[in-house]
């Protein structure tokens, strides 16, 4: 891919052009150093200017590093007035360790292009709630420099980044209820991530609680996770109340979770979840662990179209 060519534009504080910095961070597991040093290539070569700690890489059990060193690295990203975007390197697991001590920061920072999945879902939920920031789920650095991205999507990401593209529509998604089917219109913003990592917040100070006129629309993807366990996560989320006041379910890639025999039951499983809910539930996201990983802004303006073809149209931060 060519290297970027930025145009001015009102959105100049907050979009990435050539030259920007960007802060590397692990705030859940490591990756090979081989593929970190892939993922900074790839930042250089979009005109980018990559940077991270040299001890970033110091695999503590299952971890990138220390709570306490991802957590002061985490900080001081968040807070660094010369860059103007943090990526993820890996999810896997660990972020949401971090939440005591991001909890305890009183002063916020003014928001910059926050990009990540999976596990990353735990910073997604502190920064959209607590801070207000809009976030892009998209990703991890290790599978962009590992070339993993079909040429159109990583083109797409690109253009967000930048905001050379100020909105990415979903279209040809699947009603999965007779709600989905009704013909009617929801402006609000999209939430979520991972199913199983966004679970984990009920019961923390960061167990989400929605206000109806926000008209929230919550998405979801997982992997590795068998029906059964998808059930569990969904029906924890429902008895706690979780999906009170929501908009909609959006539901993207779910990956594996095969059972013995070779088949999956998840599909079954989410449908069977969104027959007994009362709220319009749709599939079809085009992102998550799967091959292809569509770019999804997080608490940014978005329009979810429900009808017999519904499809959802997310709108970049600061768009004109």
């Amino acid at each position: 891919m060519k290297k970027i060519s930025r145009k001015s534009s009102k959105s100049e504080a907050f979009f990435l052009r050539r030259g920007d910095i960007v802060d590397i961070v692990a705030p859940a597991s490591a990756c090979s150093e081989e593929h970190f040093r892939m993922g900074v290539k790839w930042i250089e070569s979009m005109g980018f200017k990559p940077r991270f700690n040299a001890h970033l890489l110091q695999p503590d059990l299952y971890l990138s590093n220390s709570d306490s060193f991802r957590f002061q690295d985490l900080k001081k990203a968040l807070y660094a007035k010369d860059s103007k975007a943090i990526w993820c390197l890996r999810g896997g697991y660990g972020s949401f360790r971090l939440w005591p001590e991001l909890l305890k920061l009183s002063k916020k920072a003014p928001p910059k292009v926050f990009i990540g999945l999976s596990d990353i879902t735990s910073m997604h939920q502190f920064l959209n709630q607590k801070w207000g920031w809009p976030t892009l789920h998209a990703s991890l650095l290790d599978r962009v420099g590992q070339n993993k991205l079909p040429a159109d999507v990583e083109q797409e990401l690109v253009q967000v980044i930048t905001g050379e593209k100020n909105a990415v529509s979903f279209a040809n998604l699947t009603p999965m209820n007779a709600q989905a089917s009704k013909k009617k219109v929801i402006k609000g913003t999209v939430r979520g991530g991972n199913l199983c990592t966004f679970m984990v917040s009920i019961g923390t100070k960061l167990q989400p609680k929605y206000q109806k006129k926000d008209n929230v629309i919550l998405f979801f993807e997982d992997i590795g996770e068998r029906g059964y366990k998808v059930d569990r996560f969904l029906q924890h989320l429902s008895q706690a109340d979780a999906f009170k006041n929501v908009a909609a379910v959006v539901f993207g890639d779910f990956v594996d979770g095969l059972e013995s025999n070779g088949q999956s039951l998840v599909q079954e499983t989410l449908m069977r979840f969104a027959k007994q809910t009362k709220i319009p539930v749709f599939a079809g996201v085009e992102t998550g662990h799967g091959v292809i990983q569509r770019p999804l802004f997080f608490n940014s303006k978005a329009v979810l179209t429900c009808d017999k073809n519904p499809n959802m149209i997310v709108y970049s931060p600061y768009a004109p």
